[in-house]
């Protein structure tokens, strides 16, 4: 027994220490990199790693396998799918052909597709590489006409897609949302304008030059990519092949490997292909109408990593992950790619940058920015409780809340139920009576929560939906997308609203307010029916994370 205690200890000792070793600055970059990988065993898909000080590899690692089916190893030559990585090669590809004086950064995207809907303002090529044009998501999209993860899809099915849209998510350069619409369209520019395909363009004008042999745009469904990694899910503690098919271009399918990546990371500072200038405009940060700034250039996101600048692009299809960041003081970079999906890239990718850069950082006293309690409360009037008492929706995150009068005091009751005194600093202004900071301002039908760190969540007041058997039959029906090409039948059950498509089948809506459901299904999310002067559903609009307000028309009822 003794024997099996120690044992039990050691094991126990040796998982505190495998934690705790990769922080110790004793240890080479490349045995930290070893550790933080320990766990991917040599029958598992994998990990290809590389970190490239100047022009040369300091870590060139590997680990797991490209082909479960036949045991192929990872190598630096095995080729990946790197999914939105690919923008920065678009974005470079558009910055080419400006250089070239065939097309600029300010013209309308019509004047090279016409087949785009004429929509009241001008979307120049800018907005749509920066993510500001207002266009909508392709996906987004895609999933909501009903095609599968696993649809082969064409670069002409989503084109067509696209030009079907007659409305946006917000007018030009407003806002920034992120929207992979805007590439597919910049590869159709790059395509039209130099009157060869955007694989063809790429590779000669890129690729090559840059000697990356094993780099491409995959254009056709199907072809024949050597040394490729499949990509793997977990299910039931087996790995299933996920399949992706879809050979859309230019915010997505680029092919590459670790070792020809890493040519274009090294020419982000040597210009061997392109200019000093054109790699300046991809780091420009954009600005929107109001003149705020956001974090991201031209196919790049620019930020920093605890003070340190970097510049970087992550991407995710099927279960590949893939990753370059560079940091331009330090003249490093890092290139991450993968193939198995149950790994979390987010987090090693935060941790290779730590492993990395942390000997750089300069370490700053902590300030507490929280803030604190005011502890100076006024007596409220009841009848002011009871004007504010109700329930309060977060359209953002999706969730509601409830102000509730309990022992002659307004409550705040959370997603568990529990209640919670509020104090009041003055009668539309409290704090929790708990130690730690939250703040409830209530304006008329508004409702703001302040957390202790500053982050505001924002609600809206409303009356909780209450449908019946009875009631609820006034939703079902048929309904129609012009815009999507789709249609979807609506019925009820046990006083539930259900959504059917014919290829994606059935799910729950949950009933909120008067007309206004949430999905449970991801593109599908939130659906608000609209009514004619009679107050007879006439339709509806639904929204995702991308793409707001499709509309759908009613058919017919059931």
């Amino acid at each position: 027994m003794i024997k099996v205690f120690l044992s039990i200890i050691a094991f126990l000792m040796s998982l505190f220490a495998a934690g705790q070793v990769i922080e110790n600055s004793k240890l080479s970059i490349e045995n930290k990199v070893d550790i933080l990988f320990k766990d991917i065993k040599d029958t598992d898909p994998g990990v290809s790693v590389g970190i490239i000080k100047g022009n040369k590899f300091i870590v060139q690692k590997n680990y797991g396998l490209a082909n479960l089916e036949y045991q192929i190893p990872i190598t630096n030559s095995t080729v990946f799918h790197t999914a939105s990585v690919s923008k920065q090669f678009t974005a470079f590809a558009i910055l080419l052909l400006e250089a070239d004086g065939k097309l600029s950064l300010e013209d309308d995207i019509r004047k090279y597709i016409p087949e785009l809907h004429q929509f009241e303002k001008k979307i120049t090529l800018r907005q749509l590489a920066n993510h500001t044009s207002g266009i909508r998501d392709q996906h987004n999209l895609a999933r909501m006409a009903g095609w599968n993860s696993d649809d082969i899809i064409t670069n002409r099915q989503v084109l067509e897609l696209i030009y079907k849209q007659k409305n946006l998510n917000f007018a030009p350069n407003e806002q920034f949302m992120y929207s992979n619409s805007g590439y597919t369209l910049l590869a159709e520019v790059v395509a039209r304008v130099s009157k060869k395909s955007f694989a063809d363009f790429t590779k000669e004008r890129i690729f090559i030059p840059l000697k990356m042999n094993q780099t491409q745009f995959t254009d056709k469904v199907g072809l024949l990519i050597k040394n490729k990694a499949y990509s793997y899910y977990k299910e039931n503690n087996n790995f299933i092949k996920n399949i992706f098919q879809n050979a859309s271009v230019g915010a997505t399918n680029l092919s590459t490997s670790l070792y020809d990546l890493s040519k274009w990371a090294i020419n982000f500072t040597t210009y061997s292909v392109g200019s000093k200038k054109i790699f300046e405009k991809m780091q420009q940060l954009g600005k929107l109408n109001n003149g705020n700034s956001y974090d991201y250039g031209l196919g790049l996101f620019i930020n920093n990593y605890k003070g340190i600048p970097k510049i970087e692009h992550s991407g995710l299809d099927a279960s590949y992950q893939a990753y370059i960041g560079w940091f331009p003081k330090q003249n490093m970079s890092i290139i991450f790619l993968s193939n198995n999906g149950e790994l979390n890239g987010g987090r090693i990718i935060n941790k290779l940058t730590g492993i990395c850069l942390d000997s750089f950082v300069k370490q700053k006293k902590k300030v507490s920015k929280k803030l604190t309690k005011k502890n100076t409360y006024i007596k409220v009037d009841l009848n002011n409780f009871k004007k504010q008492v109700g329930f309060y929706w977060n359209y953002k995150d999706r969730f509601t809340r409830e102000l509730r009068i309990n022992n002659g005091h307004l409550n705040y009751v959370g997603g568990d139920g529990k209640l919670t005194k509020l104090n009041a600093v003055n009668k539309n202004e409290y704090e929790f009576s708990t130690k730690e900071y939250t703040a409830v301002k209530i304006d008329k039908t508004k409702m703001n929560v302040i957390l202790d760190d500053g982050y505001t969540l924002k609600f809206e007041k409303y009356i909780p939906a209450n449908y019946n058997e009875k009631s609820i039959k006034e939703f079902t029906g048929t309904y129609y997308s012009e815009e999507l090409n789709t249609t979807y039948t609506f019925y009820s059950k046990e006083n539930r609203l259900i959504a059917n498509h014919q290829r994606t089948g059935d799910f729950k809506l949950k009933a909120i307010k008067n007309a206004f459901f949430i999905g449970n299904k991801g593109s599908f999310r939130d659906i608000t029916f609209t009514r004619n002067k009679n107050y007879q559903i006439t339709g509806f609009k639904v929204s995702s994370s991308r793409a707001k307000n499709i509309i759908f028309r009613k058919l017919n009822s059931i």
